[in-house]
């Protein structure tokens, strides 16, 4: 049987559904894992978009076409390698333009604002700490993840991949980034969003599956 979210990945991880379309598509996640699987192929593509333009203050303006998102995932998963995404990212991204004919890159007008540090709120028994640093840019909001667990090695929570996601005023989510959690070891992800500093509600850290185990307001 046909899953009736087969197509819904790539606007899920790029924010494009609407709120009530994302929470059935986040309660789908938990008995689905082929959905779960492929928004893992593409989860990674704020963070790997912001190692491939390091403080370029660029803003990603996308009038798509109805089957951009579908090429776009196609052409992210055939390339979904990590070691190869760095110097994949920026084909992608023209080739979806190619596909559109309507993406425009500018660089905006505005000054960034200062880090701000912001400790998340864990569940109870949630092995998990973070800390964000977040900094509002004429783009957007950028928001680097120090997260460290803590738990067994061996748990279905050491292996999970974690995604943090911004809500803004309305509801409205965006993937902001995501990784492998290392059991033991802190790291630091990158990632960024174009909602402004000024409109996002709330960050949460959540699992593959949807479940929130961390959360902060600003």
């Amino acid at each position: 049987m046909t899953c009736p979210y087969a197509d819904s990945d790539a606007a899920y991880v790029l924010g494009a559904l609407d709120p009530t379309e994302q929470q059935g598509y986040r309660a789908h996640l938990a008995d689905c894992a082929r959905c779960r699987a492929a928004v893992e192929d593409l989860a990674a593509m704020p963070g790997y978009l912001a190692r491939l333009l390091p403080g370029a203050d660029l803003a990603l303006t996308v009038s798509a076409a109805p089957d951009l998102l579908p090429r776009l995932a196609e052409r992210v998963r055939a390339q979904r390698r990590f070691a190869r995404w760095r110097r994949t990212f920026a084909g992608v991204l023209v080739a979806a333009a190619a596909a559109a004919g309507t993406v425009v890159l500018t660089t905006p007008e505005g000054t960034d604002n200062e880090a701000t540090a912001f400790t998340m709120s864990a569940e109870p028994g949630v092995p998990v700490e973070a800390t964000l640093l977040v900094t509002g840019r004429g783009w957007g909001t950028s928001i680097d993840t120090r997260c460290r667990y803590d738990g067994e090695s061996d748990t279905e929570s050491a292996q999970s991949t974690y995604l943090l996601i911004a809500i803004d005023d309305d509801g409205s989510e965006s993937l902001v980034s995501s990784w492998r959690q290392l059991a033991g070891r802190e790291i630091t992800v990158p990632g960024s969003t174009n909602l402004d500093l000024d409109d996002i509600d709330r960050l949460e850290v959540r699992t593959s599956t949807g479940d929130t185990i961390l959360r902060t307001g600003l």
